[in-house]
């Protein structure tokens, strides 16, 4: 086999799924504590909101994964390998995206559209989880307990916030 018989590595949610529950939490906790500013932001100050979120984390991980690397590769391969194991942080921010691009454009209420988006956050979240435990080859049992423990994680940083 040689080089170019050689499959493109994997990328994204499904080579990183781990990389996908770390970001979607992250933009949770981020929209759940800015749910309060519904009073006096709409969607697109949400939306923009998860972007610069999820833009700064992925530039933070990348960053992080290229200084501590510590192989003779040049600067761009080392570059190209960590934008690619923390693409899926970018990626999962998209689902997140689309309830808040719905009530930017008025086919959800402002209201609706940031609730949504929480919603879809906890669905994503119990996706990443039963994903992770079916590559990791576990049966429908276990990944059925995987998909609900990582939902909660979404439903409990949801009801703290609610709740201070």
């Amino acid at each position: 086999m040689n080089a170019s018989d050689t499959p493109p590595p994997a990328r994204g949610f499904r080579a990183h799924t781990s990389r996908a529950v770390y970001g979607t939490i992250v933009a949770t906790a981020v929209l759940a504590a800015e749910a309060d500013a519904l009073s006096h932001w709409g969607p697109w100050q949400f939306l923009s909101t998860l972007v610069a979120t999820v833009l700064v984390l992925w530039f933070a991980e990348v960053y992080s994964d290229v200084l501590g690397d510590t192989t003779t590769d040049p600067f761009r391969v080392r570059l190209a390998r960590a934008g690619n194991e923390h693409w899926a942080v970018l990626e999962a921010a998209v689902p997140l995206a689309i309830p808040l691009i719905l009530g930017g454009i008025g086919v959800l209420s402002e209201e609706t559209s940031v609730f949504a988006t929480l919603l879809v956050a906890v669905g994503a979240l119990a996706m990443w989880g039963g994903i992770a435990s079916r590559q990791r080859g576990s049966g429908l049992p276990q990944v059925v307990v995987a998909a609900v423990a990582s939902a909660l994680i979404g439903v409990i940083i949801i009801l703290l916030k609610s709740w201070f």
